[in-house]
Parts: C-alpha cells; sequence; structure tokens
C-alpha cells in the first residue's frame, strides 16, 4: 500500500619572500618616504609560486546544462585596482545566467579585493572556490583551485559561500619591519603605521558586515611573513567562512495550546536549493509534516509534486504525496498529512530526505536533508501528541 505523508588605495604587491622581503621594506621606508611606505607597511602579500606573473583577473559565463544552477561567472586570474570595476561592467553588460562566481587567484590589490567582496554580496551572488571543468557532469569543477590574500576578501563576499574538497583559501599576515627605521623621521613612520592601523580597522569591519567570525583576522596577521594560512576543514566551519550546509537539530517550541518540532536549515538558501525548515505536528488529532521555503512561489491550484525518503539501517522507503493531501500555507509553505505508518518510521529512522518539486519557473526544488539523532526521534513523537489545536 503506497505510503501518504506531509513536509570581504592598493596594496602594494611585491613578489618578495623571507630576508628579501625584510630588506625590501627597509629600502622603501629610506627611499621613499611614508607615502610609498604606508602601502608596504599595510600588507605584503605572499603569493603562490608563479603569482606575480599572474595575469590580470578575467571574467567569462560557462554553464553545463541547461539551467541556471549549472552556470558560473568565471574569475580567474590576480586582482587589480582595475577588476572591481570591470567586474561591475560585465555584469552591466553581459548576459549571465546563474548567481554563482567560480574563483582561481593568487591574490593582488587588498582594497581591490574588499571592492569585489562587497560588488557581489549587494548582487547577492554566491561564491565557490575551483577550476572550471568544461567537461563532465553537471555543476562539476577540477579541484586544486586557490584563493589567496586578496582574493580571501572577495570569497568572503559571497550570501553563500563554498569550498569543495582539494581547494584552499589563503589569507596572510600583515607585517612591519623594523629593519632601517632609524632612517626614517619618526613622524612618516608613524603615519604609516596609522595607514595600516585604518586599514585593519577596515578589514574587520568588512569581516563583521559579511557575517564572518572576525577572529580570522588575527588568526591571519599569524602567519609568518612568507606564508599563507590556510583554515582546515573545522575553521571554515568555525569562523563562518562557509556557509554550512543541511538542517540543524530538532526542537520543540509551543504553539498554540500544542507542540511543534522543527529543523532550520543552518546556513543561505541557494538557487534552486529553497528549503527552509521541516516541521511536524499534530492538528485536529491528525499527523502532519510541513515543509517551509524561502523564495519559492506556492500556487495552491498547482500543488508540487511532494515525497519524503526514510532511511534506517541501510533500508530507504519513499513516500509520495498525493495532491488530495497536500495544502498550501500562507504562500511559502506546504502541509501534508501523513499517515500512521509514516508516523511509526519516522520514530526509527536514522535520516529523512524530503523533496517538494515546483517547477524551474517557479524557483525549482526546495529539498533537504536531516540525520536525526535519538532526541530528535523522540522530539518528533512529542510533537505528536499533544495537538496544536
Amino acid at each position: 500500500m503506497a505510503l501518504l505523508f506531509s513536509r570581504l588605495t592598493d596594496v602594494q604587491v611585491l613578489p618578495v619572500q623571507g630576508n628579501e622581503m625584510k630588506k625590501s621594506l627597509g629600502r622603501i621606508f629610506a627611499a621613499h618616504g611614508w607615502r610609498v611606505a604606508a602601502f608596504a607597511v599595510v600588507a605584503f602579500i605572499a603569493l603562490s609560486p608563479g603569482a606575480a606573473r599572474a595575469e590580470s583577473m578575467t571574467f567569462e559565463n560557462v554553464c553545463k546544462g541547461n539551467n541556471a544552477a549549472s552556470c558560473y561567472v568565471r574569475a580567474e586570474g590576480q586582482i587589480t585596482a582595475e577588476t572591481p570595476a570591470l567586474f561591475s561592467s560585465y555584469l552591466k553588460n553581459e548576459h549571465s545566467d546563474g548567481n554563482k562566481v567560480l574563483l582561481h587567484s593568487p591574490g593582488g590589490s587588498l582594497i581591490a579585493g574588499l571592492e569585489l567582496g562587497e560588488l557581489i554580496r549587494a548582487r547577492g551572488m554566491e561564491t565557490e572556490i575551483g577550476i572550471w571543468k568544461s567537461e563532465g557532469t553537471f555543476g562539476d569543477t577540477v579541484d586544486g583551485g586557490y584563493c589567496m590574500s586578496a582574493c580571501s576578501y572577495a570569497f568572503l563576499g559571497g550570501e553563500v559561500r563554498r569550498i569543495p574538497d582539494g581547494n584552499r583559501l589563503g589569507f596572510h599576515q600583515f607585517y612591519l619591519s623594523g629593519e632601517r627605521t632609524g632612517q626614517v623621521p619618526s613622524s612618516q613612520l608613524d603615519q604609516a603605521l596609522m595607514s595600516a592601523q585604518e586599514l585593519s580597522s577596515r578589514i574587520v569591519r568588512y569581516l563583521l558586515e559579511m557575517g564572518i567570525d572576525a577572529r580570522i583576522f588575527v588568526l591571519g596577521t599569524g602567519a609568518k611573513p612568507d606564508d599563507m594560512f590556510v583554515p582546515d576543514a573545522a575553521q571554515l566551519e568555525e569562523f563562518a567562512l562557509v556557509t554550512p550546509e543541511g538542517f540543524g537539530a530538532f526542537f520543540l517550541e509551543p504553539y498554540k495550546q500544542g507542540l511543534v518540532a522543527a529543523s532550520k536549515r543552518k546556513g543561505a538558501t541557494r538557487l534552486y536549493d529553497l528549503a527552509s525548515q521541516f516541521s511536524s505536528y499534530c492538528r485536529k488529532n491528525k499527523p502532519y509534516v510541513l515543509i517551509t521555503t524561502d523564495g519559492g512561489i506556492l500556487n495552491p491550484d498547482n500543488l508540487p509534486t511532494t515525497s519524503i525518503n526514510m532511511f534506517s539501517k541501510g533500508r530507504g522507503i519513499t513516500a509520495t504525496a498525493t495532491k488530495d493531501i497536500l495544502r498550501v500555507v500562507g504562500d511559502s509553505s506546504v502541509e501534508v498529512e501523513i499517515n500512521d505508518k509514516v508516523v511509526e518510521l519516522l520514530s526509527v529512522t536514522e535520516r529523512i530526505e524530503f523533496s517538494l518539486f515546483l517547477g524551474m519557473s517557479s524557483g525549482g526544488e526546495v529539498r533537504g536533508a536531516i540525520d536525526l539523532s535519538d532526541m530528535d526521534r523522540k522530539i518528533i513523537a512529542a510533537s505528536f501528541r499533544f495537538c496544536i489545536g
């Protein structure tokens, strides 16, 4: 019998490292005074091998498949002072089907990197690190991509940020050499230090505006002068450098005279992936689940195809809802009545996967996957026992 259910003034980039870096900084202070020295004080950007020879960043629209979810604005090369304006012009004059920026860059101008990130955020775009792969399956990119130094701040501008396995994000130290500073009047040195402090303040302010944990600034400035700080997977999540995937643990909250159990999405929704919450409850002595969307268009007269997979001990059971047990709630949720068999399965399942297909013109697929703990299962069961009336 079928189962029924409900649902980141340019910073000088110098291709020198180690002791040569320190000597160069001393020479800049001695020869040019604070106006040039300030640039050098602020940041020496250690690039990947060959980065000093990297070409300026270019942009290209690339797609795989016939929908926007497979499309990127491919951004490769060194970030220069002109890059933000070029990016803005590209978006204005070139058709781009997708809203994702695929970054592969050794860095470049720090200020331009910040401005590029601000443009990305202002347009609500997503960012990803990787190398475009023209062949292969839907959405594939090649690993080995990197986004270093100034690029790392541009990456942080993404509304949604992803770093697939095999790709790297790197931050560089702010570095001030003490060598030969005696040759520079103290007033000029003070001005250079003030410039460095102002830029540091701007970076931290930028991080906060982008919703990034500003402690990453401390770790980046703690790297060696000729090195990069590359966060590991745990640090990427801890400092909110990447957008969390999936849904959180279930929680209980009172509603009317009863209880509702819910699991909320950890990060932002994205194109063709619009599910924001999965809830369960009892209403009028009948069990229901509710799938809530963020940006989807729900039409009561054209109810979406809806399904749920429940996995337990390696076995999977799929339930597909018929339209007679679906109800659009407001314009952002679909309520699905479930039967006792599905209630029983939810009490033992280890993983829930749900899908609500709206059609591409209405926002695409609303989907999610939730791995359940024993506490999650108990919370779901409690939501079915205490009806909301």
